[in-house]
């Protein structure tokens, strides 16, 4: 018998994303993640990061999924934590939650398994930490195999996790796009997904973000495109010019620094987080760089002051995308560098705002600060990493799995879903299943 426990991850967007597989009585955990919001809401107000924080003071704050009475039912039977990529709602919280696990072991790419060795700051946690590569297997028991296959999203290595049991596979896919010209890596692994679902999908799991967007996602190739049409008009002029993008986003980052030297300019990547995606990427040996990273605040004021001396000179990628309070585009919209933004300076925002009203109160601040210096502002110079409407119909054309649990998404997009599912002839409640977050779903 087959038992999926959505834990967290089911009722909004962007938040807590944990899911458990039972089979029989054995038990997989997919996924543990932040709620973004709240973090960023948290270290706004207090000025303390996250990570100093313990287990009961997340839960409290709703930070991190809530995991009390799966652990107590579920606890003794989990054999492994497996995370599907980097993204901090899907593994932020493994620093507080697997340890609560002990015995299971942490599957993930290298990329996702060094992006949470920088969350753990050195920390030790009891799991091993264990690097699986795409087009991958790893055998849990003689009733679990766990398969990652390739697919396509906004950062490096992102898979779906493919759990192959005696009653069926099931496909977790969270998040996802199908993009088949990716700036790196390869894209999804089609043939393999098709393999799979000859052999028989018995459930598959898998994000809505998008799904209200008509037509397909388009490629990041057309990103690239969108910011060499921005930036190329600035390419000999002396204006201060400021991108910023998720950090996670290594492909957005990669055509960045090969504009700024299309451009002439002098590419520098500033910022924490920036710097910690890059650094894992490098030490998963998938993507390095020879441009300037700067992660350090004092670093930061040291080469900001460089910048203003000469700011036709380069081009800085910059964390602050949301306008979170404490991101370096914040500080240097507040005045708290020593860089000073002035009239026609250029800031180019190359991501949409998450559709939280946190993130979209601190971005109208920020918005509203950098038009009181006159800075020219470039929105929505971006392609979404979360596949559309008709993306999510060829995807479970391709799995044609049994039943169908859409996730990752307030009701309203789960809404679509089950719309979308039911002109391929799925049925609510019998083949496509709307949960929410501490819903069980048994399938026999």
């Amino acid at each position: 018998m087959i038992e999926i426990w959505a834990v967290g991850g089911y009722s909004e967007v962007g938040s807590k994303n944990m899911t458990a597989i039972k089979v029989d009585d054995e038990v997989i955990i997919l996924d543990m993640g932040y709620n973004v919001s709240k973090i960023v809401e948290y270290e706004g107000k207090e000025g303390e990061e996250i990570v100093k924080l313990p287990y009961e003071k997340m839960l409290e704050m709703d930070a991190i999924p809530n995991d009390s009475l799966f652990h107590e039912e579920w606890g003794d039977k989990v054999k492994a934590i497996v995370i599907g990529h980097a993204h901090i709602d899907h593994c932020g919280a493994v620093r507080l939650l697997a340890p609560r696990y002990k015995k299971a072991p942490v599957i993930a790419t290298p990329f996702t398994i060094e992006v949470i060795r920088n969350l753990l700051e050195g920390k030790k946690i009891p799991n091993k930490l264990i690097p699986l590569n795409p087009s991958s297997k790893y055998k849990i028991s003689d009733k679990i195999t766990i398969e990652m296959v390739n697919m396509t999203h906004s950062t490096l290595q992102t898979v779906a996790v493919v759990i192959h049991t005696p009653y069926g596979a099931i496909v977790y896919s969270n998040d996802f796009k199908l993009d088949n010209h990716p700036i790196l890596g390869k894209k999804p692994d089609y043939r393999r997904l098709q393999e799979i679902s000859k052999r028989g999908i018995l459930v598959q799991i898998s994000d809505t973000t998008r799904i209200e967007n008509f037509g397909h996602t388009p490629s990041e190739t057309i990103a690239r495109e969108m910011l060499k049409d921005v930036l190329l008009r600035y390419i000999n002029r002396d204006n201060g010019i400021v991108v910023t993008t998720f950090s996670s986003h290594i492909a957005r980052l990669s055509s960045l620094i090969n504009i700024a030297r299309q451009m002439g300019r002098v590419p520098v990547l500033v910022g924490r987080s920036i710097s910690n995606y890059i650094s894992a990427a490098k030490r998963a040996h998938i993507f390095s760089t020879n441009a300037k990273v700067i992660g350090f605040k004092k670093q930061m004021h040291k080469f900001l002051r460089k910048v203003q001396k000469d700011k036709g000179k380069y081009l800085v990628i910059a964390t602050g995308n949301q306008g979170e309070p404490d991101s370096v585009l914040s500080r240097m919209a507040k005045d708290e560098f020593p860089f000073k933004f002035e009239q026609d300076d250029v800031v180019i925002f190359s991501c949409t705002v998450i559709p939280t009203p946190i993130s979209e109160a601190n971005r109208n601040i920020l918005e509203k600060r950098l038009l009181e210096k006159n800075v020219r502002i470039f929105r929505d110079v971006h392609v979404s990493g979360h596949a559309a409407r008709e993306d999510q119909k060829d995807f479970l054309n391709l799995l044609k799995p049994k039943h169908y649990v859409p996730t990752h998404g307030g009701m309203d997009k789960l809404a679509i879903a089950a719309d979308i599912s039911q002109t391929l002839g799925y049925e609510l409640n019998k083949t496509v299943h709307i949960l929410q977050d501490g819903k069980r779903l048994v399938i026999d």
